[in-house]
């Protein structure tokens, strides 16, 4: 049986996903990435919203150490 996987955070900004990616890296805390682009139904002056995120998962076991290891950076 595998382990379930939770959300552990969502970004716009790579920058920003690539320092958590090397975190968790360096804490040898296994990840998964998925980038995805979505479109907002909301319309916003005649154009609607779109952009790129990223969204990293992680095991539900690890999900503290994670947190821990963003925490550590600010």
């Amino acid at each position: 049986m595998s382990e379930k996987e939770v959300k552990l955070v969502e970004f716009q900004n790579d920058m920003l996903s690539e320092m958590v990616k090397n975190v968790l890296n360096e804490k040898k805390i296994f990840f998964r990435a998925k980038s995805d682009i979505v479109q907002s139904a909301l319309i916003v002056e005649g154009n609607a919203a779109s952009g790129a995120f990223t969204i990293i998962y992680v095991k539900e076991k690890d999900l503290q150490a994670a947190q821990d290891a963003i925490a550590g950076m600010i």
